[in-house]
C-alpha cells in the first residue's frame, strides 16, 4: 500500500513538473506601411503543419496609424509558427483580389516567404519561437 502512495506522489510531481515546463512567450509584430496610410492590419498565426494556411492558431488585427501598427500575440508555447497578414486599405475585412485572383492589397508571410501561385508551406515559412520576440516588418 505504501508503494502505492509513493509512487502516486511520484506521478503527480512528475504531471506539475511537466505542466510548468511549457514556456508561454509574447510575440510582438510591429508593421511599417510605406505606401497607404489607412485601414488596417489583419494577423493570422499558425501553430503546426497541418492547420498552415487553413486552421487559425490565433488571429489578431490591428488599426494603422501613422503609418504603423502593433500586434502582440500574448501567452503562446514556445515551438515553431508561421503566419500570413495583410493590409486591408480599404477596411472591409478582405484580401481584394483581381480578376486573376492576384491580390491587389499588400501582403505576406513569416520568414519573409513570398506566394507564388499561392502561399508558401510551412517549412518554407515557420520560425521558432523560444522567447518573447519582435519581429518588425515594412508593408510595401
Amino acid at each position: 500500500m505504501k508503494t502505492i502512495s509513493y509512487l502516486s506522489i511520484l506521478i503527480l510531481f512528475a504531471m506539475q513538473s511537466y505542466a510548468q515546463s511549457e514556456n508561454k512567450v509574447d510575440l510582438t509584430l510591429e508593421f511599417e506601411a510605406t505606401e497607404y496610410d489607412t485601414g488596417s492590419i489583419l494577423f493570422a498565426l499558425f501553430n503546426s503543419e497541418d492547420s498552415h494556411m487553413e486552421t487559425n492558431y490565433k488571429e489578431v488585427s490591428s488599426i494603422l496609424k501613422d503609418s504603423k501598427a502593433k500586434i502582440v500575440v500574448e501567452n503562446i508555447p514556445e515551438g515553431f509558427y508561421s503566419f500570413s497578414y495583410f493590409h486591408d486599405v480599404n477596411g472591409n475585412g478582405e484580401l481584394d483580389k483581381n480578376m486573376l485572383g492576384i491580390p491587389k492589397e499588400p501582403y505576406g508571410f513569416s520568414n519573409g516567404q513570398e506566394g507564388n501561385f499561392g502561399p508558401p508551406n510551412f517549412q518554407e515559412s515557420k520560425i521558432e519561437i523560444k522567447s518573447d520576440t519582435i519581429i518588425q516588418l515594412k508593408i510595401k
